[in-house]
């Protein structure tokens, strides 16, 4: 929540509207947009899943799944790092500790 968070962080202010919802197999998509006062609207897809209390499971930003590039951001410093995943560990325990 918080990666989301700080990437949506960015249009802060912005107007945001819900333009439509749609069944995706065990998923529900809720398309929406970003309308920027300077530019043109940005599409957001939000992926949800759960009966009742439902829960994000990606969000697409101008076709960009955030859950793609997280798991590739991950990839990339487990690769730098001699195929350690203790270096990711490490990275995101240092990130929980700052932002808590």
């Amino acid at each position: 929540m918080r990666a989301y968070s700080a990437r949506l962080g960015q249009y802060g202010g912005e107007p945001f509207r819900v333009t439509g919802v749609r069944p995706n197999g065990e998923e529900t998509v809720v398309t929406s947009e970003i309308v920027r006062r300077n530019g043109s609207p940005i599409a957001v897809d939000w992926y949800l899943t759960g009966r009742g209390s439902l829960k994000i499971t990606d969000v697409y930003v101008a076709g960009v799944s955030m859950k793609v590039t997280q798991r590739d951001e991950f990839a990339s410093v487990i690769q730098r790092n001699g195929g350690q995943i203790a270096a990711l560990i490490a990275q995101l325990r240092q990130k929980l500790a700052a932002a808590g």
